[in-house]
């Protein structure tokens, strides 16, 4: 069993276009699976933050979120990974995030 949650990218989308769908609280803790308190949780301890609050001041989701989300949840499960571990593989895995961009926009540009 691969234990790396990058794999899971067939619940993603793959058009630009489809990229910019929101989600609720609700929603997102559904489809991550996991209760909403969890998710409000995350939020506090500064593992998850939403991209925006709607007119009613209630947290919007991307799918990013719901990527960190899932990640958040295989760490936490699979790896058994407490709060201070948590936020240093989250700061590491952001970290390499930026540095393979920073590597790609050096290749296309040398």
């Amino acid at each position: 069993m691969n234990s790396d949650p990058s794999h899971h990218t067939q619940d993603f989308p793959d058009s630009d276009g489809e990229t910019d769908v929101c989600y609720s609280l609700e929603v997102i803790a559904e489809l991550a699976g996991v209760n909403t308190q969890t998710v409000i949780q995350y939020q506090e301890r500064g593992f998850l933050r939403p991209c925006f609050r709607d007119d009613g001041d209630s947290a919007v989701f991307d799918i990013e979120c719901l990527r960190q989300l899932r990640r958040i949840e295989h760490l936490r499960t699979t790896c058994g990974v407490n709060d201070a571990g948590l936020a240093l593989v989250l700061n590491l895995l952001h970290e390499v995030e930026c540095l393979r961009q920073e590597r790609r926009q050096m290749l296309r540009f040398p």
